[in-house]
């Protein structure tokens, strides 16, 4: 029964149809580069917690081992010492707090950056998605023109050996029937490709595909990118970053204790003296303060603070270029609209003029001509209302994502 299952496993996964949802949140969790951006994340935490240990004490112990010579009452020829320091920043001058909240914006950038990151392959997911829909849907009309024009060839043939027809009808027709073949050839080529790249973004073998459409646009509320949002965050992370530097200027208050414990070797003593001690504890408070540095630490802020500008100028031209294309995104789906309206409509005329000259053509009526421009009409007009069905759903897809929405919210 294992060897059975594990044989006809492969064969399920790929006869298994897909939704757009779950070629989408399979990304979402299987997508190697969705998962590098998580691990940023998590290493961004990392540096949370670092910067979040430097409010702790600190505890260092050492030990040396010093031989001097000549030695003396003060001075024995061998001294063993150890010591354990602890020490802590009283104050710093908001050094540390400014660290901390500049780290806090970085792990918010990368999560903000992971969310844009999904979005963006949601998006090419159902660009090819629907891609794919359309080169199948020329496909289809493409074997439906290939069987039309072999019948007609078989026709045709009858027709010549009664006398009735000339070997040039019967060569257009197998023109054409060879030249539609051909292109059925590069538009199977098309679709294998679209299959391997919605395959490499979503993790899983399409071949079969469900249907699925976006929620038509109703009160959409317009939010700015996470792309947006992640400049944002930076631009934070550099303010505290030059609040850091700043803290230079200010007191520096520090308070340690250290205990050292020493033993002696080859020592020259005296009745009645003892003037080595075998142990030491000092407290210390200290407190320090720059005063002069040629304006180093000011230049070095002023510098980070630049930097600061230069993305808040970013930021407020990425607003701007999304409102634009998130306008032009709702004009593009009316004026899609209209031309799946003018697409619907020359889809009935080219069905109704082929079906007429179709009948004609095999009483004699017409030439090869007329017919085989009428099949081309109908085929043509059979693509481009699928194409435009689905270039509509694209569409939609696309302006919720000027919305700064995320696609896959509205999928249904």
């Amino acid at each position: 029964m294992k060897i059975l299952f594990g044989l006809f496993l492969p064969l399920f996964l790929f006869a298994q149809s897909y939704s757009l949802t779950t070629l989408v949140e399979h990304a979402n969790k299987e997508n190697n580069l969705i998962k590098a951006k998580e691990i940023n994340i998590q290493s961004k935490k990392k540096e949370v917690d670092a910067a979040k240990s430097a409010y702790w004490p600190t505890v260092d112990i050492g030990a040396s081992q010093s031989y001097i010579s000549p030695n003396s009452i003060v001075n024995p020829g061998e001294v063993s010492a150890a010591y354990a320091m602890v020490s802590v920043d009283l104050y710093d001058g908001g050094r540390k707090s400014a660290l901390l909240n500049a780290k806090r914006f970085e792990e918010e950038a990368a999560f903000f950056e992971k969310g844009a990151f999904e979005k963006s392959i949601t998006l090419q997911i159902v660009q090819y998605y629907y891609g794919l829909k359309k080169l199948r849907a020329t496909l289809g009309a493409l074997q439906e023109r290939s069987t039309e024009l072999k019948e007609q060839i078989k026709r045709i043939k009858k027709f010549k050996g009664a006398g009735l027809s000339t070997q040039e009808d019967v060569d257009k027709l197998q023109a054409e029937y060879d030249s539609n073949n051909y292109t059925m050839a590069n538009t199977k080529l098309e679709i294998l490709r679209s299959e391997k790249n919605l395959q490499l973004l979503s993790g899983l073998p399409v071949k079969t595909l469900k249907r699925n459409y976006f929620q038509e646009p109703k009160n959409v509320e317009f939010e700015v990118f996470e792309t947006i949002k992640v400049l944002q965050s930076n631009a934070n992370a550099i303010g505290e970053n030059a609040n850091a530097i700043n803290a230079g200027n200010r007191p520096q208050v520090q308070l340690s204790d250290t205990y050292n414990k020493y033993h002696y070797d080859d020592t020259v003593t005296m009745p009645g003296f003892d003037l080595l001690d075998d142990y030491q504890n000092t407290l210390t408070l200290s407190v320090n303060m720059r005063i002069f540095d040629n304006g180093r630490i000011s230049k070095e802020s002023e510098a980070v603070k630049y930097q600061k500008l230069a993305l808040e100028s970013e930021i407020a031209y990425a607003e701007n270029e999304q409102e634009m294309n998130f306008n032009l995104s709702y004009k593009s789906l009316e004026t899609i609209r209209t031309r799946l309206k003018s697409a619907k409509s020359a889809l009935r005329a080219a069905t109704s003029t082929y079906d007429v000259l179709k009948e004609k053509f095999e009483v004699g009526l017409v030439d090869n001509i007329a017919f085989l421009d009428a099949l081309t009409q109908k085929t043509l007009a059979q693509s481009r209302y699928k194409e435009t069905l689905y270039d509509y759903e694209i569409g939609k897809s696309i302006y919720y994502y000027y919305a700064g929405k995320d696609p896959k919210e509205f999928i249904r």
